[in-house]
C-alpha cells in the first residue's frame, strides 16, 4: 500500500476519532510504502490494549509475542533509514487482533499523549522466526518532547505513525525492532501510564561497525518506579518548559545513536 507525503503529514485529518481507546502497531512504512498487516510484524494475541506488566514477558513485543504464531516476513532496511509504525485501532468485529489482516486506515491517529521509543535486539542466529528475543537489547530512537513542554507525539496532531531513525552505524545483520509508545496523560500517577508496543523483523544492511550500547534485556529492561515511565504531575503536564522533558531518554538505558 503506497500513501503520498501528504497522507503522512496530514495524517487521517478527514477522518473521525475513534470510539475505543486503544490500539498497536501492526503495519511497517518505508518511504511512503505501508506493509500488509503483520506482514513484517510479530502478531498478537487479544485485542490491542494497554500493558501495564511494565517488566513482564509482554513488554517486550505484545501479548504471546515471544515468538511469532507464524512465520512472518524480514523487511530489509539500510542503517541511516527512517521506518514507521503505523497505528490501528481495536478490531471491532474480532476478539483476537492476530486473526485481523485489515489494511492500514489513514483516518485513524492515536490519540494519547505521550513519548515514543525504539529499540533493537540481534538475532544469534540466520531466522529470526526462531529468536525469543532474550539477547541483548538497545535503545536506537526516542521522541519526547522537543519543546520541554509538549509530546511531539499528542492527539491534536492526529499522528498515526510513528517514526524511527536506525543509526547509520548499526552492524548489518537482522535484527527484532521494538517500537514503543507511552500513554502519560492517566494523571501521571504511579502505575497508570500506559504501554503500547509491537515488534518487527528487519534486516539491516550497511556497513556499519558501531559497537551499540548500554544493552539490557526483555524482561527487566525497566519497572513501574523508572522515571522514564512514572512522571510526577509536575512533569506530566508542566505549565513551562522544563529541561527534564526536553531531554527525555525514556526508561531503562540511554540511547545509542552510533
Amino acid at each position: 500500500m503506497k500513501i503520498s507525503l501528504q497522507q503522512l503529514t496530514l495524517l487521517g485529518l478527514s477522518g473521525l476519532h475513534q470510539a475505543n481507546g486503544h490500539y498497536g502497531y501492526p503495519y511497517t512504512v518505508v518511504d511512503g510504502v505501508v506493509s500488509k498487516r503483520w506482514e513484517y510484524i510479530r502478531p498478537v494475541t487479544g485485542i490491542f490494549q494497554p500493558n501495564y506488566d511494565y517488566s513482564g514477558p509482554s513488554a517486550m513485543c505484545g501479548n504471546n509475542a515471544t515468538l511469532p504464531l507464524w512465520p512472518i516476513k524480514t523487511l530489509k532496511i539500510a542503517a541511516g533509514s527512517t521506518i514507521g509504525f503505523a497505528a490501528k485501532g481495536q478490531s471491532m468485529n474480532r476478539r483476537d487482533e492476530s486473526e485481523d489482516f485489515t489494511d492500514f486506515d489513514p483516518s485513524f491517529y492515536m490519540y494519547h499523549n505521550g513519548p515514543a521509543t525504539a529499540w533493537l535486539s540481534k538475532a544469534p542466529g540466520d531466522d529470526l522466526n526462531e529468536y525469543k528475543g532474550d539477547g541483548d537489547w538497545f535503545k536506537i530512537d526516542v521522541k519526547g518532547a522537543s519543546d520541554g513542554i509538549h509530546w511531539d507525539y499528542r492527539s491534536e496532531e492526529r499522528i498515526n505513525i510513528m517514526n524511527f531513525t536506525i543509526p547509520a552505524a548499526t552492524p548489518p545483520g537482522k535484527y527484532l525492532l521494538r517500537a514503543e509508545h507511552l500513554n502519560m496523560e492517566n494523571g501521571g500517577s504511579y502505575r497508570t501510564t500506559e504501554m503500547y508496543q509491537n515488534c518487527a523483523h528487519v534486516e539491516i544492511t550497511g556497513s556499519g561497525t558501531g559497537t551499540p550500547g548500554p544493552v539490557t534485556h526483555f524482561p527487566g529492561a525497566f519497572n513501574a518506579k523508572d522515571p522514564g515511565i512514572w512522571l510526577p504531575n509536575a512533569l506530566w503536564r508542566p505549565i513551562q518548559p522544563m529541561d527534564e522533558l526536553k531531554n527525555w531518554q525514556g526508561a531503562g538505558p540511554k540511547v545509542w545513536r552510533g
